[in-house]
Order: structure tokens, then C-alpha cells, then sequence
């Protein structure tokens, strides 16, 4: 290992781990920065679009059938 003739390997094992450590925190915060980020945003788009938004929301179908209307008589 790197440092083994100097009697210093152990520096080399701490300080791997440590790195290691600092790495895989690295790592967990970006993806929960990431996750947070895309919760917030699809939030704030869902807001946007409930505010600005220019077509009515849909709405329920309806259970019953449509009136019918008589047809008028041909014109003669």
C-alpha cells in the first residue's frame, strides 16, 4: 500500500475511510436536494397552473342521461 515503507499505512486506511465517508454524505445530500427540489417544483407548478390556468377544472360526469328535445315538425 501507499506509504507502507515509511511505517505511515494506517494515514492511507484513515484516510480512505474518511474520504469514503465524506463521499457517500456528498452523495446523500445531492439526492435529497434533488428529491426536495422536485417536490417543491411540481408543487409550485401545480399552484401556477390553478391560478392561471384558463380551461375549467373537469367535472364529475353526470349519472343521468341527457333531456331529449322533440324534433320539430318539416317544414312544408
Amino acid at each position: 500500500m501507499f506509504g507502507d515503507r515509511y511505517g505511515l499505512g494506517w494515514f492511507w486506511h484513515v484516510g480512505m475511510f474518511v474520504g469514503g465517508l465524506i463521499f457517500t454524505a456528498a452523495v446523500v445530500v445531492v439526492a435529497v436536494l434533488l428529491v426536495r427540489y422536485l417536490i417543491v417544483a411540481t408543487r409550485a407548478a401545480q399552484l401556477y397552473l390553478d391560478t392561471n390556468s384558463t380551461i375549467p377544472p373537469a367535472a364529475p360526469p353526470s349519472t343521468k342521461p341527457a333531456p331529449r328535445t322533440p324534433k320539430s315538425p318539416p317544414a312544408a
